[in-house]
This record gives C-alpha cells, structure tokens and sequence, in this order.
C-alpha cells in the first residue's frame, strides 16, 4: 500500500489507453450491417446426468460437465462462477420456468407462480477450462457468457432422451409435457 501511496504522490494516478483493433480478416459494414460480426468463436461441451422419476415425471439434473474453450481465461474463479450461473439459470429454463400467457399479459409473473429453481435445484456443476489464447482478445481472452444459455439445455434435454427414450425438442419441459410425451409413445 505504501508503494503504491508514494508512486500516485510522486506520479499521479495510473492511466492506461487501448484501442480495439479487429483482426485483418475480420470486416464489417456498419452502414449495411453487414459482414463477420465476430471476430472468432468460443466452444463448449456440456455432459447432464439426470434421473427422471417415472411416476411423477420430473427431471433432475443430478451432475454437470461443463468444458469451455474460451481463449485464456483471465480470473479462474470468476470465469467458472459466470459458467455455473450460466448453467443454473439454463436448468431454470429447461425444467422449471413455464410462463403462462393470457391476453397478451403474463399470468404468473410472481414468486409464488413463477417457480426457478431453488439451491437445491442445482447439481454440482464441475468447470474445466481449455486454454488457447486468441491473438485479437484483450489478455488473449474470448467470450464467456453466452455458451452456458445455448450448450446446457440442450445436453439436459438430450440426457432426458438416453433416459426415457423419447426425444424433446423444447423448453420448458414441464412433468405434464414429459408425460405426454412418454403416453404417445406407448401408444
């Protein structure tokens, strides 16, 4: 602390300016709002164990995989905690959040009737990371924050599918739905 109080007496505050340069092979109109809008992309593997009750039709996710090739990661600890709570609002809209419309408003817009999932909800969600720095991110990073809400749905879903045997192609999957969809295909 004292080191740092004598350089801002002596110096003044620490500035520092960047300016953001896409890579060369990246081009963009904005006028037509046209061409490569990202200059690179980030991937994702997500795993979902899951265990379906068959009497009363709902899904579980007991434990989660999640690995993310997002450049190099910055700070570990936030990176995965924006991948877990990614995850988790994921399985909320997967298994639990089910809004109800009615006359163009929307009829459970409260806690009580909105139901997201609860820390008992949410399944130990195991992060792992494959670096590969990419030259145009600041410190060589990538984006973080999107892959939870599009690769996590899809592997609960399709963890849902080995269990049951019966393929869901949308969310929220609901008991009711889940039931439905198993009774059509008993006949």
């Amino acid at each position: 602390q004292r080191a740092c109080d004598e350089y801002i007496k002596a110096h003044g505050p620490l500035k520092s300016y960047s300016k953001y340069q896409p890579p060369p092979n990246v081009v963009w109109d904005d006028e037509k709002y046209q061409g490569d809008a990202y200059g690179t992309y980030a991937w994702a593997v997500y795993v979902a164990e899951v265990t379906v009750d068959m009497l009363t039709y709902e899904a579980h996710v007991q434990d989660f995989v999640a690995v993310q090739e997002v450049g190099k990661v910055i700070n570990p600890v936030l990176a995965a905690g924006q991948i877990e709570g990614g995850v988790a609002q994921a399985i909320g809209f997967t298994l639990f959040e089910n809004v109800v419309w009615a006359n163009g408003r929307m009829e459970n817009n409260q806690m009580t009737n909105y139901i997201i999932p609860t820390p008992a909800d949410i399944p130990p969600i195991r992060v792992y990371f494959e670096e590969n720095p990419y030259a145009y991110g600041p410190a060589g990073a990538k984006g973080i924050g999107e892959l939870p809400m599009d690769g996590a749905a899809p592997a609960i879903l399709s963890a849902i599918e080995n269990a049951t045997g019966v393929s869901i192609s949308h969310v929220p999957l609901m008991p009711e739905a889940l039931m439905e969809e198993l009774d059509a295909t008993r006949g």
